[in-house]
């Protein structure tokens, strides 16, 4: 079964919406990708690429199949045929694994807010979990 390394940065990650997707892909580690600048869009987030080594954003990296990444190009809508006119691109990307791919934001980029720390999960602010407090 062929398999591909992505880099994850925003709502792919663990403990965000749309990890689901990355249920029986293998994680592989984790780490900082130099070289990216991450923005905010709201719900969710994107990268570029800047070439600058103080930039860097925090990723997941993960094996995953060709039809789990199939469903990610759909997610990510990119669309291979038309990449001019997608949300994110596909791009190769060197990871401590080997060759991988990352998904870059294909639109302009300037209106967006910088995430500082180029981590999604410390920009985000996530509700508090309700739990109930059993009375004793």
């Amino acid at each position: 079964m062929p398999s591909n390394i992505v880099a994850v940065y925003g709502s792919l990650r663990v403990g965000f919406d749309n990890h689901e997707l990355l249920a029986n892909s293998q994680p592989i580690g984790k780490g900082w990708l130099t070289g990216y600048r991450m923005g905010n869009f709201g719900d969710f987030p994107g990268v570029v690429f800047t070439h600058e080594d103080n930039q860097r954003v925090r990723v997941e990296w993960y094996k995953v199949t060709d039809s789990t990444l199939e469903a990610m190009d759909r997610l990510e809508e990119y669309d291979p045929a038309a990449p001019e006119r997608s949300l994110f691109v596909r791009k190769r990307v060197q990871s401590p694994y080997g060759k991988g791919w990352i998904y870059v934001y294909n639109q302009p980029f300037q209106h967006a807010d910088l995430v500082e720390y180029g981590d999604w999960e410390r920009a985000v602010v996530r509700p508090a979990v309700h739990r109930e407090i059993p009375v004793v």
